[in-house]
């Protein structure tokens, strides 16, 4: 009887702990997910030109277009474009501002829709617009 009372703890331990380090590797591989995509200039109040900014908004536009990010990978790519746009007003000029920040809220609905066409939609028409801007004056 006493190895049925062993077993019967041992199992769920096991269990436990084989789920507690599969949470920490998820939380990892996210940890990691979310530097990679900020180390770029402008994404966290770093200094940017309007060029770095613009460059770094139509990448981050581009992967998430391509739908080849998982979900964690594409809302952290939506935070740091939301991010970049916003704390960065000087470096996008004001003609596009509205625009952009419409493609942003759309490409967060179709996300949390999990909606891929749209998102992917939204993300393209960001780099549409952003590629339409390249040579657009920075004063506003």
């Amino acid at each position: 009887m006493r190895t049925d009372k062993v077993a019967a703890f041992a199992l769920p331990l096991a269990m436990a702990l084989a789920l507690a380090g599969c949470g920490s590797q998820q939380a990892e591989e996210v940890g990691q997910t979310d530097t990679a995509m900020t180390e770029e200039p402008g994404v966290d109040g770093d200094a940017a030109t309007p060029g770095q900014a613009r460059s770094e908004a139509a990448t981050l536009a581009g992967r998430i277009a391509s739908g080849e990010m998982d979900r964690t990978e594409t809302a952290v790519a939506l935070e740091d474009l939301d991010r970049l746009v916003n704390d960065n007003p000087i470096n996008f000029p004001a003609d596009i501002r509205p625009s952009l920040t419409e493609d942003i809220q759309s490409a967060r609905s179709a996300f949390e829709a999990q909606d891929m066409e749209a998102l992917q939609e939204a993300a393209t028409s960001i780099e549409t617009t952003l590629s339409g801007s390249a040579e657009a004056p920075t004063a506003n």
